[in-house]
């Protein structure tokens, strides 16, 4: 008996010490094109002169910008349009990937409602997707070649329960680039002053953009009315709750909270903080870049803030601080939070993409070698849904909703 229990131990340590290696048949992608493929998804060709594709593909940290044609196939193979737009490479630490992030901005405004490359009706109330100016074909972020759909997810769960939040909408595409395919990339609305004019239906020349600037934790003017831009700005260093109240949306900077501490995003607070106004409204927070939610358990955001030195979070601490029926609002909406979303949830919009995609990563694969076959991506996908049970188990437990 013992012999036994001895050759079976060896056995598992043989295992433990040896890459676990599964064969599995990858699709061809020397001999396909947009209108060939055999895919349920779409499918985008992008025509660049070849010299400038090498100068932005190459010169990636320079934000150099070309010129191209954009052909936008159906998952038929179908050609749906063709738009001039100028391209670029996009996402920070992500560049890196060899399959980078591409930023679209069309030269002519495109009808969504007449082509429904996203689909026009899940927009939000005040969201408007019957046009669109610009899109993100992101290589995933931090999840690049894991899942490849987890920002995706994260935003659906926001979007598709009414979190009254401005998102990016997208789904994922299959991109080449002349005439060779490039990689499985996740089509996005874009956050930039034409994406958001857009979405809102309105001028873009009314928008006022400013952004974290990580490492060092400030918020920064961007684009539009400098002098509002400055406003906020000197409020925030000047601990001026009465301005912060002035000119923050106040409902959405706690509904804002709430959602990225609830996922637990580990690359936020310190980044990935963006706000605008429109016309001098009250500036709004943009919700974007989740691939590193619920990396790492029972390290809530919420808690925290009170206590970190970044420019967002102080404007936490003095709203806090000089409550004027702050903490009760908060409250009340971490209560309707919590009743709203769920682990049920969560798992229907992951299981959903996963069907979709699961005929498409073996593409992904071939072309780029993460994740290292469809087995190890079946892996990371209830890996997505464990990690996100957990967050949701610590998250209850620590503000009593168990």
């Amino acid at each position: 008996m013992k012999l036994y229990v001895l050759i079976i131990g060896f056995g598992f340590l043989i295992l433990g010490c040896t890459k676990f290696e599964v064969k599995e048949e990858l699709p061809d992608i020397e001999n396909i094109t947009p209108a060939s493929m055999h895919s349920n998804l779409d499918r985008i060709h992008i025509s660049v002169a070849p010299n400038d594709w090498v100068s932005m593909y190459y010169h990636y940290t320079e934000n150099i910008e070309i010129e191209g044609l954009v052909e936008y196939h159906d998952a038929a193979g179908n050609l749906l349009f063709s738009k001039d737009a100028t391209i670029r490479i996009k996402g920070a630490s992500s560049r890196h990937h060899s399959n980078r992030s591409l930023g679209i901005k069309f030269h002519e405004v495109l009808d969504n409602q007449h082509f429904q490359i996203i689909d026009p009706n899940i927009a939000l109330n005040g969201h408007d997707l019957s046009t669109i100016a610009s899109l993100r074909l992101r290589n995933s972020g931090n999840d690049n070649g894991v899942t490849h759909f987890k920002d995706l997810a994260y935003s659906r769960l926001a979007y598709e329960n009414g979190i009254a939040l401005e998102t990016k909408y997208g789904k994922p595409v299959h991109v080449f680039v002349n005439g060779e395919y490039y990689s499985l990339l996740n089509m996005r609305t874009e956050d930039d002053r034409a994406g958001l004019a857009a979405l809102l239906n309105v001028d873009a020349e009314t928008i006022t953009l400013l952004k974290m600037d990580w490492p060092n934790g400030d918020i920064d003017f961007r684009e539009g009315d400098e002098v509002l831009g400055q406003q906020f700005i000197d409020a925030i260093n000047n601990e001026d709750e009465h301005a912060l109240e002035e000119l923050i949306d106040i409902e959405n900077f706690i509904d804002y909270i709430l959602f990225q501490d609830f996922i637990g995003n580990m690359d936020w607070p310190h980044n990935n903080v963006k706000l605008y106004s429109v016309d001098g409204s009250k500036f709004r927070f943009l919700l974007y870049d989740l691939d590193y939610a619920a990396d790492r358990n029972r390290t809530q955001r919420l808690p925290k803030l009170e206590y970190l030195e970044d420019d967002f979070s102080k404007i936490y601490q003095v709203l806090r601080r000089h409550d004027n029926g702050f903490i009760d609002l908060l409250e009340e909406k971490q209560n309707a939070l919590y009743t709203n979303l769920s682990i049920e949830k969560f798992n229907s919009i992951v299981d959903n993409l996963a069907e979709e995609l699961k005929p498409e990563i073996g593409y992904l694969i071939k072309k780029r070698g993460a994740p290292n076959s469809v087995f190890q991506w079946s892996l990371n996908v209830d890996q997505l849904k464990q990690d996100f049970q957990v967050n949701d188990f610590y998250n209850r437990k620590l503000y009593g909703q168990l």
